[in-house]
């Protein structure tokens, strides 16, 4: 009886696995209204209730799958970070956001998935999906935006000019990420940072720049460049 437990371990992990593939193809081939339960269990040739041994729904599912596409990304852009050398933070910095816009433009379903409007098929896990790609993003921009800033102390706004509300904000931010040494104002331009490069991603992923600007790439560089000068980096470190 002991040896047949970790073969039973093993076969119901490969099928939580062939779930959630099958559960991703369908979503970027047929859309994300093809997205049920029945159809999953005939894509891995199981009846619907047998997805309740794995999962606790449709939602959980998802969750599961975004979950896993969120360490993709991360895991791509950590990648792409490692190639640059510990003490070019301006290289690792552009690495990372490139890394970002990259899979991003190349997995348009998935990204809608993760950071496009609320889906129905997330349904209640959509708060949480948002909360696990801030924390986890952050965690390969954040890092190196701080060590720039304790580095070279690039500008930023004075806590006595904050509004209360947004001081408040900035505090609690940078507490819950465990960097509460940092002044607001660090917190504040990192913020605003990642804010434009989500953005202009979103527009060029959701087409929405569209038919004025057709190659987003000198567009993108531009603003990449503009964000590192703003950080404290000459012109030529930029490339």
């Amino acid at each position: 009886m002991g040896e047949r437990t970790p073969r039973r371990d093993r076969l119901r992990e490969q099928l939580s696995h062939d779930i959630k593939r099958s559960a991703r193809r369908l979503l970027v081939e047929q859309g994300p209204s093809t997205l049920t339960l029945s159809a999953i269990a005939r894509d891995v040739e199981v009846t619907a209730p047998a997805l309740y041994r794995y999962y606790a729904g449709l939602h959980d599912i998802v969750r599961s799958l975004a979950a896993d596409l969120i360490t993709e990304l991360v895991e791509e852009m950590r990648s792409a970070v490692e190639r640059r050398p510990p003490h070019d933070l301006a290289g690792r910095l552009r690495a990372a956001t490139y890394a970002f816009r990259e899979w991003s433009v190349s997995h348009v379903v998935e990204f809608g998935l993760l950071f496009g409007a609320p889906s129905p098929e997330a349904g209640p896990a959509q708060a949480e999906l948002a909360k696990d790609w801030m924390v986890r993003l952050g965690g390969v921009w954040g890092p190196l935006v701080f060590e720039t800033w304790r580095r070279q102390r690039f500008p930023v706004p004075a806590e006595s000019g904050m509004p209360v509300d947004l001081l408040e904000q900035m505090s609690n931010y940078r507490e819950a990420i465990g960097q509460p040494e940092l002044p607001a104002g660090v917190i504040m331009v990192f913020l605003d940072c990642w804010r434009q490069i989500y953005g202009a991603v979103c527009l060029e992923v959701f087409g929405h720049m569209g038919p004025a600007i057709t190659d987003h790439e000198p567009l993108f560089r531009t603003m990449v460049d503009e964000l590192l000068a703003r950080l404290g980096f000459p012109g030529r470190e930029l490339r």
